[in-house]
């Protein structure tokens, strides 16, 4: 299992809920267990993040236009 930073979006927030999972669409079905109203998901392991102030990610992944 790895460690991994789930950035989602439900119909009321955004926010980043870490997990261990055995890759990125298991810790997708994770948070998607917990957040059944998924709007948007993006999975980062937590090696990427090293250095990185998530929760500056979180806005700036809010803002961007996908």
């Amino acid at each position: 299992m790895a460690g991994f930073s789930v950035f989602f979006c439900d119909a009321q927030r955004c926010s980043i809920q870490p997990v261990r999972a055995m890759d990125p669409d298991h810790a997708i079905a994770q948070v998607r267990g917990a957040v059944p109203d998924l709007r948007r998901v993006a999975v980062i392991p937590d090696e990427l993040l090293e250095g990185v102030d998530p929760e500056q990610l979180l806005q700036e992944w809010i803002q961007a236009k996908v």
